[in-house]
C-alpha cells in the first residue's frame, strides 16, 4: 500500500503539471502559430472536453480493465501526446493533442481519488490532503520550468519534460510486483458496486442521491471560484491596486503557495475537529477574507489577505471529496467521477461569469461574485448536513429497506 500511496502521489503531481502546463506557454506557444487568445481559450476548452470525457468513462473502464491498465493508458496517451506537442506539429494535430492529454488526466484524477478515500482505514483525510499537495506542487512548479525555457529561447522542450516525468512514473507502474497488482484488481471491486448479476448498474438510495446533488451544487461552485481566483487574480490587483503586471501576477504564485501549506496541515486538522465543522468554518474564512480585499487598498496587506484565502481554501476539495464518500459508501469511484466532473464543468462555466463580470462591473463586483460563490459553499453545506440528519432522524424512527433509485 505504501508503494502504490508514492506512486499515487506521482500521480497527481503529473495531473497538477497537465493542468496548467499550456496557459503557462501560451505566450509563445500562440505567436508561433499565429493565432490569437480566442484560440487559445479554444485550446484550453478543447483539454477540459478530454478530460471531463476522461473522468466521466474512469468508473466503467476500472471495471471493464482494472486500474493498473486503465492508469497504464493514460499514462501512454500523455507520453505519446507530450512527445509529439515537442515537435510542434500543426495546429489541428495540436488541437487533437491538446484532448488526449486531457483525457489522460481525467481518468488519472477520480481513479487515484476514488483508490486513495476506499483503502486509506485511518486518516482518509490526511491521505487526500497529501495527494493534493502534490497536484499544487506541480501546478506551482511547472510554470517556472516554462519561464525558464522560454528565457532559453527553448520553450518546446518543457513538452519532452512533462513526457519524462509521465514516462518516469510509468516504469515504477507497469513493473509492479504482483502482490501489489492484485491489491489494485481487489481496490477495482471495492470501490465500484456491483448491481445484480454482476453488472456495474448499482443505484442511489433516495437519502444518497439528495447529498450527492448537494455535493454537486458544492463541487460547480468551488471550482468556479478557486479558478476564478487563479485566473483573475492578476487582472483584480491591476485594476483595483494599480500594480505593474509583472508585480500583480506574484498573487497567483501567494495562493497556490497558500494552498499548498495549508493542505499539509488540513488533512490532519480535519480528522481532529470532523468533516464538517472543518468544512464551514473554511468555507467563512475564505469569505471572510475575500470580502475584505473589497475594503483595502494596500498591497502587501492585500498579498496577506490573497495568502489567508489560499489557507481557507485549502482543504476545501479534498476533504468534501472524502466527507460525500463517506456519507455515500459503496459507490467511491463513480461518486468521485461525477463530483470531480461537476467541479470541472463549474470552473469552466463560471469562469465565463467571472471574467463577464470584469469587463461589464466595477472591479468591486467581481470580488463580490466571488464571495457569493463562497455563501453558496456554505448553502450547501448546510444544507446537506440538515438533510443527512433529517434522513438519519427517519431512519431511526421508522427503520425499513431504503428505496432504491
Amino acid at each position: 500500500m505504501k508503494r502504490i500511496f508514492v506512486l499515487s502521489c506521482g500521480f497527481y503531481l503529473l495531473i497538477g503539471i497537465t493542468s496548467v502546463v499550456l496557459g503557462a506557454l501560451l505566450p509563445v506557444l500562440l505567436p508561433h502559430y499565429e493565432r490569437g487568445y480566442s484560440d487559445g481559450g479554444f485550446l484550453l476548452f478543447l483539454q477540459f472536453l478530454g478530460f471531463l470525457v476522461g473522468v466521466l468513462v474512469s468508473p466503467s473502464m476500472t471495471a471493464r480493465i482494472g486500474r493498473q491498465w486503465m492508469l497504464t493508458l493514460a499514462l501512454i496517451c500523455i507520453i505519446a501526446a507530450y512527445i509529439v506537442l515537442g515537435w510542434l506539429p500543426s495546429w489541428n494535430v495540436l488541437l487533437l493533442l491538446t484532448i488526449i492529454v486531457g483525457f489522460g488526466s481525467g481518468i488519472i484524477e477520480p481513479s487515484v481519488g476514488a483508490f486513495t478515500i476506499e483503502f486509506t482505514e485511518n486518516q482518509k483525510a490526511v491521505a487526500m490532503s497529501k495527494l493534493d499537495v502534490f497536484f499544487a506542487l506541480g501546478a506551482l512548479l511547472i510554470p517556472a520550468a516554462a519561464a525558464l525555457f522560454i528565457w532559453l529561447d527553448q520553450w518546446h522542450l518543457t513538452f519532452f519534460t512533462v513526457a519524462t516525468c509521465a514516462l518516469m512514473l510509468m516504469i515504477p507502474w507497469v513493473t509492479m510486483p504482483r502482490p501489489a497488482a492484485q491489491y489494485l484488481e481487489q481496490a477495482g471491486e471495492n470501490t465500484t458496486q456491483q448491481g445484480k448479476n454482476g453488472t456495474n448498474k448499482a443505484s442511489y438510495s433516495k437519502k444518497h442521491l439528495g447529498l450527492l446533488s448537494l455535493f454537486v451544487v458544492f463541487f460547480f461552485v468551488y471550482m468556479g471560484l478557486e479558478l476564478g481566483l487563479m485566473n483573475f487574480l492578476p487582472s483584480i490587483l491591476v485594476e483595483r491596486l494599480e500594480l505593474k503586471e509583472s508585480i500583480a501576477s506574484l498573487s497567483v504564485s501567494i495562493l497556490w503557495i497558500a494552498m499548498i501549506v495549508g493542505r499539509l496541515f488540513s488533512g490532519k486538522i480535519a480528522e481532529a475537529v470532523n468533516y464538517m465543522p472543518f468544512l464551514i468554518w473554511s468555507t467563512i474564512g475564505t469569505l471572510l477574507f475575500t470580502v475584505s480585499m473589497i475594503f483595502v487598498s494596500g498591497q502587501w496587506v492585500t498579498y496577506g489577505l490573497i495568502f489567508g484565502t489560499g489557507l481557507f481554501m485549502s482543504g476545501l476539495f479534498c476533504i468534501a471529496l472524502v466527507y460525500a464518500n463517506v456519507l455515500i459508501p459503496g459507490m467511491t469511484e463513480r461518486t468521485t467521477s461525477i463530483l470531480i466532473a461537476s467541479g470541472g464543468i463549474g470552473g469552466a462555466t463560471l469562469q465565463y461569469l467571472t471574467g463577464w463580470s470584469m469587463s461589464a462591473w466595477p472591479i468591486v463586483g467581481t470580488i463580490m461574485i466571488l464571495a457569493g460563490f463562497c455563501l453558496l459553499l456554505l448553502l450547501t453545506l448546510i444544507l446537506s448536513h440538515l438533510w443527512n440528519t433529517r434522513n438519519e432522524s427517519l431512519s431511526s424512527a421508522f427503520p425499513q429497506q431504503t428505496k432504491e433509485i
